[in-house]
Formats: C-alpha cells, sequence, structure tokens
C-alpha cells in the first residue's frame, strides 16, 4: 500500500440531531445515503483495490452503499470503532453539557486528553488502532480505503502525520469529506476530496463541531 483514503460514514440521524453516538448507532439519513454513494464513485475513480471497514453499523451501511459504485473486496476491524464516549453516548450535545457541565467545560480545555466519564481519550484510541495502522503497508494492494469515523479519522491522520494534540484538535471530517494519504520514501502527503470534488491541498480544519 502506498495509497490511504480516509472516508467517514454518510450522516446519521444522530449526526442530524447532534447526538454523540460512539458504539451506539443510528441509520444513515437519505443526505448520508448519497454521502456513501458519492464515496462509492471516487474510490471507484481512484482504482481503490481494498477496504478496511469499522464493524458497527453506520460504517457498515456505508460500505455496503459504496460497494453499489466501486466493488472491491472488504475486511472489518474492530480496532476501527469510534471513540466510546462512556456516560455520554446517546445525550446531545445540549444535555450533556446540561447534565455535565464540568467535564463538558474540561473537554474544551483540552479536547485530545480528556476522557469522558468511562469512556476514552485519544491517546486510548491510538494505542487501539496504531497497530492497525502500523501493519497497513504490508497489504498487497496499492491503493487502500478505510471506512471509519469522525474521531477514528483524526486518529488515524495523528498517527500518519504526526500531529501534535492541539494541531489534531482542529482536523474536522465531515461526512462527505475524504482524507487522501500518499506515502513515499518515507514522507506523507495529505490532500482530500469534499462532495467528490477534489483534491484539495491539506488538512479541513474549520468545519463545525462534529458528533461521532
Amino acid at each position: 500500500m502506498d495509497v490511504l483514503y480516509l472516508v467517514r460514514h454518510g450522516e446519521t440521524e444522530w449526526n442530524r440531531q447532534r447526538r454523540m453516538q460512539g458504539r451506539l448507532d443510528s441509520r444513515l439519513t437519505p443526505e448520508g445515503r448519497a454521502h456513501a454513494r458519492m464515496h462509492g464513485r471516487l474510490l471507484a475513480r481512484e482504482t481503490v483495490g481494498h477496504m478496511i471497514v469499522s464493524p458497527l453499523g453506520r460504517t457498515r451501511e456505508t460500505a455496503e452503499l459504496i460497494l453499489e459504485g466501486c466493488e472491491v473486496p472488504v475486511t472489518y476491524d474492530e480496532r476501527l470503532v469510534e471513540r466510546h464516549c462512556g456516560e455520554w453516548e446517546g445525550l446531545t450535545i445540549d444535555e450533556i453539557a446540561d447534565r455535565f457541565p464540568e467535564e463538558w467545560a474540561a473537554r474544551s480545555l483540552d479536547p485530545f486528553h480528556h476522557r469522558p466519564p468511562a469512556g476514552e481519550n485519544l491517546p486510548d484510541m491510538l494505542r487501539r488502532i496504531a497497530p492497525l495502522a502500523d501493519r497497513l503497508h504490508e497489504l498487497p494492494v496499492r491503493k487502500l480505503a478505510i471506512v471509519s469515523h469522525g474521531i477514528s479519522g483524526r486518529v488515524l491522520l495523528t498517527h500518519f502525520l504526526g500531529l501534535k494534540p492541539g494541531d489534531a484538535d482542529r482536523v474536522r471530517q465531515p461526512n462527505d469529506l475524504v482524507y487522501r494519504l500518499s506515502f513515499s520514501e518515507g514522507e506523507v502527503a495529505c490532500d482530500h476530496f469534499r462532495g467528490g470534488d477534489g483534491p484539495h491541498p491539506g488538512l479541513f480544519l474549520h468545519a463545525p463541531d462534529q458528533v461521532g
């Protein structure tokens, strides 16, 4: 592998409600299904040879729709599941801020290291995902796609690009955005596609806060 595409699942009902999903799930919205089909057309155009997918429902649904336009082998890997948000899962952002005011305030001070009650922080996720990421270069395909989540994707970008915590906190991946990482002689180049258009250089840093 020398090119890696990072795909976020299409918009879900809970994304639209700004409800924390984590390990829980909701179905894709009609717009989310359109996102997935658009990703399928992009990956077909980019001649991706394999997909590794988080086994949660929203990523499985996204992968199935991608495969309508991009027929490639698929592997599911538990290490790609979204951040465990503990006691916040299933709550809206407003409900979390109301019920956990001190914890929510602490999160805003240091999002990278903050751990929701009974949940994970990004260093926890890095320890979970890094062993998978470090083996991707051994796969016998030149172009590989990973279908995962907003925070899982951020962790993968942090790992491959060596982002510092403050820089990682600024990275966003809306549901219609696909990152492309190109590896050559020890260097990693990053660009992205938005709404199927691109590539655009670098990371996407200015979208509103996302809910897994």
